[in-house]
């Protein structure tokens, strides 16, 4: 077996377990326990801490490209439509992953995952209320990133990309309530 396809096979184990556990839950012993080799045969691979960032910045990479594509503030509906479908595009592909993530309050709280996942959405609400700064703006813009990410969460059995416009048709209703305060 390559390096490269034992490397997909660690991580894909690190997930399970972060995922049934959580990361704080989860020892390097668990993982190799699931992989089935012994601790000296997982010697070198890498630390929990290694695992986590391997698996979360590729996600983190590919939402700060989707949010680098468009203005700060994008114009509506058009190109704002586009940042959030795109946007969602990358949660739909990390699908696993943001089940995880969002659920786990110590990657939510990780000192540089937390920092990166807060300025995306930072983004992602700034692009939806413009320089509106009300409350009421604030608490649309936040509902838009939950109607992105908590469906992929908490309605595991249906086919996101077959939902994708349905998805993305709700936080463009929430973005016109917002646009138009």
């Amino acid at each position: 077996m390559s390096k490269k396809s034992r490397r997909e096979e660690v991580l894909a184990a690190a997930l399970e377990a972060f995922t049934e556990r959580g990361f704080a839950g989860t020892s390097i012993a668990d993982i190799v326990a699931a992989l089935g080799v012994s601790q000296s045969d997982f010697a070198g691979w890498a630390d929990k801490e290694q695992l986590l960032m391997e698996l979360v910045v590729p996600l983190l990479d590919d939402l700060d490209a989707t949010l680098d594509a468009f203005p700060r503030h994008p114009s509506w509906p058009d190109q704002g439509q586009e940042l959030l479908a795109g946007y969602l595009d990358v949660l739909i592909e990390h699908r696993g992953l943001v089940i995880w993530i969002d659920g786990d309050k110590a990657v939510l709280h990780h000192a540089t995952i937390g920092k990166r996942l807060a300025e995306s959405n930072r983004r992602v609400q700034e692009a939806v209320r413009g320089d509106n700064r009300s409350t009421a703006a604030r608490l649309g813009a936040s509902a838009v990133l939950g109607a992105l990410w908590r469906p992929l969460r908490t309605l595991t059995e249906i086919d996101a990309d077959r939902e994708k416009d349905a998805m993305l048709a709700i936080a463009m209703a929430v973005v016109s309530t917002v646009r138009a305060l």
